[in-house]
């Protein structure tokens, strides 16, 4: 039975990226064509294109994949019980350490989102807003308890999240993987919450 009889169309955009992902990590993304996902699935490559319009839709489409699964850790960490401070500081401590292992350990996944966040791809932009959304709700919180100083959340937490850029941006950890990177982010966090200090 042909695999497009037995998918949906939602289901077979999943197929579609999940057999582009595996050529990604195998091959790299700049080295998949178009052609060589259908082959995989058996399929032309205008079938392809009926679910996705481009090899750049695709490529987002894997991005915001792996963008989600760091979206739903970092939404964890910001709706926890915890204090606001401790939810600050494993905000940025697991933030930092998902970007090491996923997104600078594997080289060719690596390579696609150094790419995207240069070209500022949607699923890129999606995922960073997503990011200061999750620091500015731990802000708010900070704020409402009277833990921190009363500010905007929305802003500190822009402004917290460019400041950190140097041990969250895979490409920028990945020039400084000589270096102590967990104590650059202990010394930055240290000095985020003393401006939140009341």
């Amino acid at each position: 039975m042909n695999v497009r009889q037995r998918l949906s169309p939602e289901d077979m955009r999943d197929r579609i990226v999940a057999v582009a992902e595996e050529h990604f990590r195998r091959i790299g993304y700049a080295k998949t064509a178009v052609a060589d996902i259908a082959a995989a699935m058996g399929m032309s490559p205008a079938n392809v294109y009926r679910f996705f319009p481009s090899k750049s839709a695709i490529n987002n489409a894997i991005c915001a994949k792996l963008m989600l699964e760091v979206d739903q850790l970092m939404e964890s960490i910001a709706r926890a019980p915890e204090s606001a401070t401790d939810r600050l500081r494993a905000y940025f401590l697991e933030l930092h350490r998902n970007n090491k292992d996923k997104l600078t350990h594997e080289h060719r996944i690596h390579d696609m989102v150094e790419v995207a966040m240069a070209e500022n791809w949607p699923a890129i932009e999606c995922h960073c807003n997503s990011m200061v959304s999750f620091l500015a709700r731990i802000v708010a919180d900070g704020v409402r308890t009277g833990e921190f100083r009363a500010v905007d959340p929305e802003a500190f937490a822009q402004t917290a999240f460019d400041a950190a850029a140097k041990f969250l941006h895979p490409t920028l950890i990945a020039h400084n993987a000589d270096r102590d990177q967990l104590d650059q982010v202990s010394r930055i966090t240290d000095l985020l919450l003393a401006a939140l200090r009341p």
